[in-house]
């Protein structure tokens, strides 16, 4: 019987245990933003107008010849006697088909190259590229919502503007 009164105690006790706390609500009298400043880097595109030099292509005052001429023959011959100077026995044979080959491809891209009759014009292009510019935002965080509880002023810290707060008490004997 003793230990039956003595759970029994303990149960009753155990249910009035958050008897000491009890719940309020407080009106809030107004409430402030916070504010945090985020930087981000927004993406532009800037363009301007460019002025270039190029060669005008004209059917008159360009042509291209591929074909082996006269002065090819000449640096072939060029190439391969320098080249016989370089050299002994099997190496000297070497040298000569190396400066043979070298001589005709100069005397080659000279004649390709070398055009009296060249001419040039400016044309204006644009061109675009993209930069990137920090700009600050001011960004609400939160909410500070003040509030009067028994005659002092208090803050809570909120996600959103609260209408009233809600205040937990505690007794203690």
């Amino acid at each position: 019987m003793k230990k039956l009164l003595i759970v029994s105690t303990f149960l009753v006790s155990s249910l009035f245990a958050g008897g000491d706390r009890f719940h309020d609500y407080v009106k809030v009298k107004y409430s402030e933003p916070i504010y945090e400043y985020v930087y981000e880097q927004v993406p532009q595109t800037q363009c301007s107008e460019v002025r270039k030099k190029v060669r005008a292509y004209d059917n008159d005052s360009y042509v291209r010849n591929d074909n082996l001429g006269i002065d090819t023959l000449v640096g072939v011959a060029a190439g391969a006697v320098l080249g016989s100077q370089v050299g002994k026995g099997n190496g000297r044979v070497a040298a000569q088909i190396v400066g043979g080959l070298l001589g005709g491809k100069v005397a080659h891209e000279i004649r390709n190259n070398y055009n009296s009759n060249q001419s040039y014009r400016y044309i204006n292009t644009t061109e675009c590229f993209d930069t990137y510019e920090n700009v600050e935002r001011k960004v609400i965080t939160g909410y500070k919502n003040h509030f009067v509880y028994k005659g002092i002023k208090h803050y809570k810290i909120t996600k959103r503007p609260k209408d009233r707060i809600k205040i937990t008490h505690s007794i203690s004997f």
